[in-house]
């Protein structure tokens, strides 16, 4: 039986799930919530996560909010061997680690920067486009160091958490990939690698760029 997934396009945490989902060959039922029309503060959906947040699942009458809780469950209760999180203390230790500064340090940054110019209108300040630049774009390159993928030579679950990131901030017209060679290269690794990209982000892509193109 399908899981069921509440959606937002655009989101990086609902593109991270679908695409472990894919990966571990999970099917999923999306449900796309109406954030302009409020649909994610209504009885209903804040009884299945009181922080009116996406993604939320529902798995044979469990609910689980959270992206990297979902994440977890998924692959504990349909891929407990999955090579995205060996059973290698410092690999899941360094996994777990891309997965903590993706949520608490690169969303919340981004999410207001994408905020600001999508839906009010405004276009970034040069101290915006700076802050960007020096707390995601930057940081996400030193964090990627040396290796192939976030997390050593092979793909495991933080890049299936960090590509949602990655592929917002080089689609947004106002970063200019060239000076960001490393993560231009890692991008294009990881999309080579994901055969269902386009089917998850080229949505997100298209959205990004009517926002932007409508208050620009």
């Amino acid at each position: 039986m399908p899981v069921l997934l509440y959606n937002l396009v655009g989101s990086p945490h609902c593109g991270f799930i679908r695409c472990l989902a894919k990966e571990i060959g999970v099917q999923l039922n999306l449900k796309d919530i109406d954030f302009g029309k409020g649909e994610h503060h209504s009885g209903d959906f804040l009884k299945k996560n009181p922080f009116h947040k996406v993604p939320v699942i529902e798995d044979s009458g469990l609910i689980v909010y959270e992206s990297t809780a979902i994440a977890y469950y998924l692959l504990r209760k349909y891929a407990p061997d999955s090579q995205l999180y060996p059973n290698c203390i410092k690999t899941r230790t360094r996994i777990d680690q891309v997965l903590a500064a993706a949520n608490g340090n690169i969303s919340p940054i981004l999410g207001t920067y994408l905020r600001h110019r999508c839906l009010k209108g405004t276009k970034p300040s040069a101290d915006e486009v700076k802050e960007c630049e020096e707390k995601v774009l930057k940081c996400l390159e030193r964090l990627l160091g040396e290796s192939k993928f976030a997390a050593g030579d092979k793909m495991t679950l933080a890049d299936l958490c960090l590509i949602g990131y990655v592929t917002i901030c080089l689609e947004v017209p106002s970063v200019h990939r060239a000076k960001y060679p490393k993560l231009a290269a890692y991008y294009d690794r990881v999309k080579s690698a994901l055969p269902y990209f386009d089917e998850i982000f080229a949505p997100v892509h298209l959205k990004i760029k009517k926002l932007w193109d409508r208050h620009h």
